[in-house]
């Protein structure tokens, strides 16, 4: 396939050297639409904050059902204050700037935000185009109160092959979740108002923490101790800061999880005229009970997903187990048999429990 992009270098009378980059455009191609009056009251509502900067991708003016970039660009803008920080935020992922059909109804933008100081090259854009893709692609939006877990890579590499991963800075933060942008919520156009989602790296303890309770109580304790909703890439874990823990813990207690669903360390497996499951250790054996008390223990159902085998469904308004190539169906809440003896056998560290 010949590369679209043309490359040339010319010297200046000066003496100095310039080079250009353009695209060839072939005749199937699809050029992106993009509606400059948009971006400049992007530019605007980003430029309160300081002088905006572009990274732009040479394809992108080529639509991304063509081949180009998810997004037309990224904004880029350094914010002062007491607590200065690089606020990013993307460019055309919404039909309001880029008016493709295929982005119908998708009215909102990404932004991340790290302290000063944070080497943002070349990770940051890419992480955010890289989800941006994922959307499009996969047509899974990422909703304010969602939570997306990184699969244990973390967010600076995510973007990239696994080659190219110690090349980019390390990151304690492997899952991001979303929220309102605490600074720039809402741009108005006269093609509708653009909704700007900040995502928020968490690590893994806070991740733990998250899927086993709520995102949007989260977010909302995290506002306490980090307002501007910073990704700090290298930190300690809020979860380590006892006041913050504290607090998240003992609201989790008291309301329960609002995640239906997450991913789990277990296995499961036919044994005699019952079944066998597998338990976890430590961190994630507390994550697997923080799971089953948090659904089961306020008589809503929990599907725990595992990498290992079909998903067990904790179903309070079931009776008794049963068994089938695709789920193992638990019934009953925290006081009954089988639900108790997991429970108990995680307590104790065991590392599997037998139900008849």
């Amino acid at each position: 396939m010949t590369d679209p992009i043309e490359r040339s270098t010319r010297k200046n009378a000066d003496g100095s050297v310039a080079h250009t980059v353009s695209m060839r455009l072939g005749p199937d191609t699809q050029t992106r639409p993009v509606r400059d009056d948009v971006v400049t009251l992007l530019d605007h509502g980003l430029g309160r904050f300081g002088e905006v900067m572009h990274a732009m991708d040479p394809s992108r003016i080529m639509s991304f059902a063509s081949g180009g970039p998810p997004v037309w660009s990224v904004g880029i803008v350094e914010v002062g204050g007491d607590t200065p920080y690089t606020l990013l935020v993307t460019y055309g992922f919404s039909h309001i700037l880029s008016p493709e059909p295929f982005r119908e109804g998708l009215s909102h933008e990404y932004s991340l935000a790290v302290p000063k100081g944070t080497p943002i090259s070349p990770w940051a854009d890419a992480f955010l185009r890289h989800q941006c893709r994922y959307v499009l692609t996969q047509r899974a939006d990422i909703r304010v109160n969602d939570c997306v877990p990184l699969r244990g890579v973390p967010m600076t590499r995510v973007p990239f092959q696994p080659e190219h991963h110690a090349m980019m800075p390390d990151s304690t933060l492997v899952g991001i979740v979303a929220a309102a942008d605490p600074v720039l919520p809402r741009v108005s156009t006269p093609h509708g108002d653009i909704e700007v989602r900040r995502l928020i790296g968490i690590d893994q303890a806070e991740l733990d923490r998250v899927e086993t309770w709520d995102v949007a109580g989260f977010v909302e304790e995290l506002r306490c101790i980090n307002p501007l909703l910073l990704s700090p890439i290298t930190r300690s874990s809020a979860m380590d800061y006892p006041p913050f823990a504290e607090k998240v813990n003992a609201r989790a207690a008291r309301e329960g999880s609002s995640m239906d669903g997450a991913l789990f360390d277990f296995s499961w497996r036919p044994s005699g005229g019952g079944v066998t499951i597998a338990l976890p250790h430590g961190r994630a054996a507390r994550r697997l009970e923080n799971g089953i008390r948090g659904r089961v223990g306020f008589g809503r159902r929990l599907v725990a997903v595992s990498q290992h085998s079909p998903p067990i469904v904790f179903d309070p308004a079931a009776t008794g187990t049963r068994a089938t190539q695709r789920e193992l169906v638990i019934g009953g809440d925290t006081t009954s048999p089988h639900v108790a003896a997991i429970l108990t056998a995680l307590d104790a560290g065991h590392g599997e429990v037998g139900l008849g």
